[in-house]
């Protein structure tokens, strides 16, 4: 009996193409028949059930049942080919321990800079795989079939050019003279540059993926030190809290703890870099011997210069036994909200 192709989705839209058959020989009389089944495997294309073997490409095969419309069903059968090629470099990928190591991640690092760092690479396009091209098709009465073919040479090429070019504009940038008085200033004109390393970053993951060393390429040494100096500058800015009402000040000690713990370099400064002006009106409600505290929470960012860098509201929500534990809960995540608002704002500079 012939089993039909299966499509299964993976992680990340990824496609695998599983190919299977089996044929059966059946006597009438004293005659052996051959099923029809057994005559349409015989008459596909090779690379339908075995891709072709070429170390400098790669290769995955899609198909797609027909249902009334060649076309259409061609289209899809592409798609399914281009989803199985990058599944098979997935799988490569994971066997040979070449996953994506982001160098410039340690122990130290902290919960400010990651969040920073994950707000500018969510701003950065994924790039994609102009290579991937259909190198063959084949329809017969049931299905259509595609065969994607991937020039991993040329693609790794391609993207080493593309590295080049954003380590020279790195290198303008580390190169280029700071000016300004405040750590705010300076750190806002070099900003621009961690969107180059999430490039950078992006680029290189993309080379192991395709590469037939399938090993990441390192910015240089000076390119790698430069980020690094930009995030410790981050680290270093001084934050004021400044609590506006009682409800902000009843949070204070969860609001302190959280953000100290979090990165924030935080003082009674009369110039600080950064200062974050916090009302909150509390509601605490006891149900089922849980203690609920809402705080409903509004934030101004400013500058050195009293200006308006963002302003939000939001609710946080505490639940414990244990009332202050609930409001402790509450004030932990608000201090998150904090966080969390500061490196959007922070990210806000590089567009």
């Amino acid at each position: 009996m012939n089993k039909h192709l299966r499509h299964t989705l993976l992680p990340l839209s990824l496609a695998v193409t599983l190919l299977s058959g089996c044929s059966a020989l059946y006597e009438k009389g004293d005659q052996d028949v051959v099923p029809d089944s057994v005559t349409q495997a015989q008459s596909l294309p090779g690379w339908v059930t075995k891709p072709p073997a070429d170390n400098a490409k790669a290769y995955g095969v899609g198909s797609m049942e027909l249902y009334g419309n060649p076309d259409q069903a061609l289209k899809r059968a592409s798609d399914f080919a281009r989803a199985d090629l990058v599944s098979r470099l997935k799988v490569t990928i994971s066997a040979t321990n070449s996953s994506r190591i982001n160098e410039f991640t340690s122990d130290g690092e902290t919960r400010l800079q990651k969040s920073v760092s994950q707000a500018v690479s969510s701003t950065i396009p994924t790039v994609t795989l102009d290579e991937v091209v259909i190198r063959d098709t084949y329809v017969d009465d049931k299905y259509a079939y595609a065969l994607a073919e991937l020039d991993r040479v040329a693609a790794a090429s391609r993207i080493t050019a593309q590295l080049r070019d954003v380590e020279q504009e790195l290198n303008q940038l580390r190169t280029s003279e700071v000016t300004g008085t405040g750590k705010l200033e300076r750190l806002q004109q070099q900003l621009p540059a961690l969107s180059l390393f999430a490039q950078h970053d992006q680029l290189a993951e993309q080379y192991a993926f395709v590469s037939t060393s399938r090993t990441q390429p390192r910015a240089p040494q000076d390119l790698r030190d430069y980020r690094t100096g930009i995030l410790a500058d981050l680290k270093d800015l001084d934050v004021r809290l400044t609590l506006l009402d009682d409800g902000a000040r009843i949070m204070r000690g969860g609001l302190y703890e959280t953000l100290t713990n979090q990165g924030l370099k935080l003082g009674d400064s009369t110039d600080p870099d950064l200062t974050f002006e916090v009302s909150a009106n509390l509601d605490s409600q006891r149900q089922d011997g849980n203690y609920y505290v809402f705080a409903n929470a509004r934030v101004n960012l400013r500058d050195s210069s009293g200006q308006v860098l963002s302003s939000f509201s939001d609710t946080a929500r505490g639940v414990s036994g244990i009332q202050k534990n609930a409001l402790n809960k509450a004030s932990e995540k608000l201090a998150e909200q904090l966080s969390a608002e500061l490196a959007n704002t922070l990210t806000q500079r590089l567009r």
